[in-house]
């Protein structure tokens, strides 16, 4: 496994009284893609966002450390860390429609960010725009280069996004549900585009996804996030085929199959994610015990993170070997 670019240790979130992120730990390396999955409300886009600093705020209090380097990211002042962002740290965002200038052209809003980070002229900065346009499989890059951003379909349009977000070959890429509003086979190929630029450019990837079909096509490693703490980690083919966390184990049972036995409804996970607070999170036990098939007394204590061996972790009170 080559050496971490980043590290997430024991990071924690908060937003007046609520408690969007809480102890979490993950690491990516170069040119692998960790997922983070859970339901909406989980604190996924949060964990993203806090990498970036983009969750600062005059209500935000923030906990841990980001090792980035020798430079802790959660701590990091804002002139210091405006110079990583777009450098050495990008993101690809959800809406791509919203994240674009509708009234620049989609060249010179990708120059804007050469010209930010590698002080060349216009003239260089408007030829990488249509090189990194080509490198995204945008068809005829020099006339695309010319057209406004609502010209383009949804598709691409998030590819213009991800020529953004690779322009200076990032070290570390946050792709926040970037396939969100698309059509499946137009998910696809922009899932693989991330994927295979990133390997080209050895760039670690923090995948944000609620869809474990994704996960299983994309990514190396997994954490599955609830109520803003991890609950399982592990390599993508060993816990998608031995899930650990009964959230995990839910989560999977809900995704439809094509193939096997026909059911009459599709398997769900009873009520919803919990809003946690700091006044309740010291106080609750399991924050999955009141939707789980498992439940026990013991689900009154918060469980310990158990490390399995391996690079793999679960945060449950359920003994190895036991049912999930």
């Amino acid at each position: 496994m080559p050496p971490e670019t980043l590290r997430i240790s024991d990071l924690r979130v908060g937003f007046g009284e609520v408690l969007a992120v809480d102890g979490v730990d993950l690491a990516l390396t170069p040119g692998r893609v960790h997922a983070l999955v859970g339901e909406s409300g989980s604190g996924k886009s949060v964990t993203g966002l806090t990498v970036l600093g983009l969750s600062r705020g005059g209500n935000a209090h923030i906990e841990g450390t980001i090792a980035y380097g020798d430079r802790d990211l959660a701590t990091l002042p804002e002139p210091e860390l405006r110079r990583l962002r777009g450098r050495e740290l990008a993101m690809v965002f959800q809406d791509p429609m919203t994240s674009l200038n509708p009234l620049h052209r989609v060249g010179r809003q990708i120059a804007e960010m050469v010209r930010l980070h590698d002080r060349v002229n216009k003239r260089d900065a408007a030829r990488r725009a249509v090189e990194l346009l080509r490198e995204v499989e945008i068809p005829d890059p020099e006339r695309a280069a010319r057209a406004f951003p609502h010209e383009f379909s949804g598709g691409m349009r998030q590819r213009v996004m991800i020529a953004i977000a690779l322009a200076c070959r990032p070290k570390v890429l946050i792709a926040d549900e970037p396939t969100t509003a698309l059509d499946v086979t137009i998910q696809a190929q922009i899932l693989a585009l991330v994927r295979a630029l990133c390997q080209d450019h050895d760039t670690a990837v923090l995948l944000v996804t609620h869809d474990l079909g994704v996960v299983a096509q994309y990514a190396d490693e997994v954490s599955v996030m609830y109520v803003g703490e991890i609950v399982e980690t592990g390599t993508v083919s060993e816990v998608l085929a031995d899930p650990r966390h009964p959230y995990t184990n839910g989560l999977l049972g809900a995704i439809p199959r094509l193939r096997g036995k026909r059911k009459d409804r599709l398997a769900t996970i009873p009520g919803s994610v919990p809003v946690l607070t700091a006044a309740t999170a010291s106080t609750i036990g399991c924050r999955f015990a009141a939707r789980c098939a498992h439940v026990h007394d013991r689900c009154d204590d918060r469980p310990p993170v158990r490390d399995l061996g391996a690079g793999r972790s679960v945060r449950c009170w359920l003994e190895r070997g036991e049912d999930a």
